[in-house]
């Protein structure tokens, strides 16, 4: 395992197309459960998503759900890269991530906003989420698509489906990802 590393990915990257295209040397070892943190989206947004960017937040009694990845230290830079983390961006960390396949507990690389959200917006009744926490319409698609193919537990996935987005669409990625059957709330 010297010579590979172990990712939580909870965006994004649960889809393997999309992991793939900076990453080819991912493996899918299973769903994963991070226990103490929350999902959320925080920020102006990245060029090619056009909406807030997903990031994990400690919050006692939440759960994330994501995909375990398996990659070859050659593709580290790759995922760093990505994530921006020398533009400061996303700041790796290393989580203990509950395996839903194996039935065990993986040390995870991930990573989470420099700039993090402080309040609890989404998911919360008769709330008006802001703008700079909305998510694109085509970002929470590949996180839908993403977590079906990883086989996230379907009241996460309905979760998803029904968060607030800013409804953006980013066509070139909605054709690469293959998108277009995916719906959400």
């Amino acid at each position: 395992m010297a010579n590979k590393f172990y990712y939580f990915g909870f965006g994004s990257n649960m889809l393997a197309r999309r992991i793939h295209i900076q990453n080819p040397t991912a493996r899918r070892i299973g769903a994963g459960k991070l226990e103490n943190y929350r999902l959320d989206f925080h920020g102006v947004g990245s060029n090619s998503w056009l909406g807030a960017p997903a990031t994990i937040v400690p919050t006692t009694g939440a759960q994330v759900f994501g995909a375990i990845w398996e990659i070859d230290m050659c593709n580290l830079k790759d995922l760093d890269d990505q994530e921006g983390v020398s533009a400061g961006i996303y700041i790796p960390i290393s989580v203990p991530v509950h395996s839903l396949t194996a039935k065990e507990e993986v040390i995870c690389r991930a990573y989470h906003l420099s700039n993090q959200p402080e309040t609890i917006v989404h998911g919360q009744t008769a709330v008006d989420v802001p703008h700079n926490r909305q998510p694109s319409h085509t970002y929470l698609k590949v996180l839908v698509k993403g977590a079906e193919e990883t086989g996230i537990p379907a009241d996460y996935v309905k979760w998803l489906r029904a968060l607030q987005h800013n409804g953006n669409n980013v066509e070139a990625m909605e054709l690469k990802l293959e998108l277009s059957k995916v719906e959400l709330s």
